[in-house]
């Protein structure tokens, strides 16, 4: 498995973004597919952010994660956010996910970041055994979610 920028890979973001469709529609009907590919490609960047990270087995695409400055519209003065950890669902359980995390991590040590943050609405465990930790519960677009922080360079 590889993890390369999103820039060099264009040709998945239709791709990713219907995966990212299927995946959280519910949560944020409001987008369509056609918005998340427009996303993504702001997203095609290299050390700055937004940027965007794709995971390939054999060359296919099987997950990507995002470095952005908010992710949450409710929390304005948290910045960067790891976000976007979508794996698809026939590459799970092989360590992708915490790859792409690790691989986003790395981003915003290179990029001198003190501290990154994530929302997630069920996936805190998973997060907490990369170095997450809690910062806060609270509700987001209508759900429970936990808010964690991470200090990247804490954790050399």
């Amino acid at each position: 498995m590889k993890i390369e920028y999103l820039a060099d890979h264009a040709d998945a973001i239709p791709t990713l973004a219907q995966w990212h469709h299927d995946e959280w529609q519910a949560v944020t009907p409001h987008l369509t597919v056609a918005d998340r590919i427009a996303g993504f490609r702001a997203r095609m960047r290299r050390l700055e952010v937004p940027t965007g990270f794709v995971a390939l087995n054999d060359e296919a695409v099987a997950g990507m994660a995002c470095l952005v400055a908010h992710d949450m519209d409710t929390r304005p003065e948290l910045t960067p956010w790891l976000a976007t950890v979508l794996v698809a669902p026939q590459y799970r359980g092989r360590g992708i996910g915490s790859a792409l995390s690790q691989r986003v991590v790395a981003e915003g040590r290179a990029l001198a970041f003190p501290r990154m943050y994530l929302v997630t609405f069920d996936k805190a465990s998973f997060y907490a055994r990369l170095g997450w930790h809690n910062l806060e519960q609270t509700e987001y677009l209508g759900l429970p979610a936990t808010i964690m922080v991470h200090a990247p360079f804490q954790s050399r």
